[in-house]
């Protein structure tokens, strides 16, 4: 599943959604004491497994592999640790991806409500929970994670009632069961805020 996760963010650099140090993703299995996080100021097209960090639920770094010993955690790593810290039973696994599409960007620049799209694209709404979006707030900060783990609706048995939910002037972050649909809540979402942004109509 990393290994999928690396892939992943090679490909969003590779048509746009992220310059190559950019972005970030974690990984959690249920069944494991510790979680994964994607490495600081490492270019995305050159990123590979060996090069994640572990850490335990505690916030631990724990060792991994040589190769990632003397790299950082993202500098997003307080919005992961938030969104990791729990999973709810029946869940395997739990991908948050963080991606800075530029259309979706855009369209929360313009000020367009993204969880309202699905009123003239059910579709987007059919396939993709968008929750309301996050204000403009610090990135790399605890008051991020604060926010995100709230609008993306996180109870406290670790159950998420969104899939995806836009930060302002930032980015997106996506929750998932697996790499793939943790990305394609994304791709979705931008596919539409380009639709609306190229038609010029906003209301």
């Amino acid at each position: 599943m990393i290994e999928t996760c690396s892939e992943i963010m090679a490909h969003a650099h590779a048509i746009n959604m992220i310059t190559a140090r950019d972005g970030n993703v974690s990984v959690r299995w249920a069944s494991q004491s510790h979680w994964f996080i994607t490495p600081a100021n490492v270019r995305k097209q050159q990123l590979q497994p060996a090069m994640w960090k572990k850490i335990s639920i505690s916030g631990e770094i724990l060792y991994y592999t040589e190769m990632s010993q003397n790299l950082r955690p993202s500098s997003e790593y307080p919005l992961h640790s938030k969104l990791q810290e729990k999973l709810p039973k029946n869940t395997e696994s739990r991908i948050v991806l963080h991606l800075h599409p530029t259309y979706t960007v855009a369209a929360l620049h313009r000020g367009i409500k993204l969880e309202e799209l699905t009123k003239d694209f059910p579709e987007l709404g059919f396939h993709t929970k968008v929750a309301p979006s996050v204000p403009d707030v610090p990135a790399k900060s605890e008051m991020l994670g604060d926010y995100c783990h709230k609008n993306l609706g996180l109870d406290n048995d670790g159950s998420v009632r969104y899939d995806i939910v836009g930060i302002k002037g930032h980015g997106v972050v996506s929750i998932a069961e697996t790499p793939w649909r943790a990305f394609e809540h994304i791709e979705r979402l931008e596919h539409i805020c380009k639709i609306v942004l190229v038609s010029g109509v906003f209301d």
